[in-house]
């Protein structure tokens, strides 16, 4: 019980860092290829950025957790 909760929460935490870092990143990208007027490459990649990161980190940070912690194994009972 203690791994899934584990995940989830590493899940939530990849959802708002990699919405954010691939929002910042895609309003840069599509700032230098499309300009800058009035701010609509930035909102653009902004506005699709922040999903795209969102489920991305959310799938990324639940999988590391689950696929890479083992939990200490238990001692045997006697």
């Amino acid at each position: 019980m203690g791994r899934l909760l584990l995940a989830i929460a590493a899940a939530l935490l990849g959802a708002v860092v990699g919405a954010g870092l691939l929002a910042m990143a895609l309003a840069i990208i599509f700032t230098a290829i499309w300009g800058s007027f009035e701010g609509s490459a930035a909102m653009g990649g902004v506005t699709v950025g922040l999903p795209l990161g969102a489920i991305a980190g959310f799938v990324i940070g639940g999988w590391l957790v689950l696929h890479f912690w083992k939990p200490a194994p238990k001692p045997p009972v006697s």
